[in-house]
């Protein structure tokens, strides 16, 4: 894929907010290792917690770093035959989903997205399907429409 479309840069701030939940859900659980501790007086899981806490501090301060990283190297790019995903500079991933075998589009927003006026496009085939997250109503509601011409435009030549 040569010059894909990047993500708007809000990608950014909901990519950070949800390694925050991530870092509260874990911490969550090491406190209630903590407790359990001091409510039972579990010495040993003792150290469960503080290696949770250890792994949710950690977890947090590598997905952050890698936010810029991520937004550099995501790309999409809609041709004739294909949805195209491109993620990673070192850790190359290029996907290629048949327009031929494209079954549903949906756009949605949890509450992340919409804080930032942003919708996550999913495309679904016969075994999987595949997200592009974080566009803008008006450019995901276009790619839609692409998506879904292009596919009534493949099977009615297939017939």
């Amino acid at each position: 894929m040569n010059n894909g479309h990047q993500l708007p840069s809000k990608i950014k701030t909901v990519w950070r907010f949800s390694a925050l939940l991530n870092f509260a859900t874990w911490a969550i659980i090491a406190g209630c290792c903590a407790a359990a501790v001091v409510i039972f007086n579990w010495h040993w899981l003792f150290w469960v917690a503080v290696g949770l806490g250890i792994l949710a501090f950690f977890g947090l301060v590598v997905e952050l770093i890698l936010v810029p990283y991520r937004y550099a190297f995501w790309r999409y790019h809609l041709t004739n035959d294909a949805v195209e995903l491109q993620s990673g500079y070192i850790f190359k991933k290029l996907v290629s989903i048949p327009i031929a075998r494209v079954q549903d589009v949906t756009l949605s927003a949890g509450p992340i997205l919409q804080s930032q006026k942003l919708q996550r496009v999913e495309i679904t085939t016969a075994s999987t399907s595949h997200r592009i997250d974080g566009l803008t109503p008006a450019v995901a509601d276009q790619l839609r429409q692409q998506i879904l011409q292009l596919a009534v435009e493949v099977k009615e030549n297939d017939v």
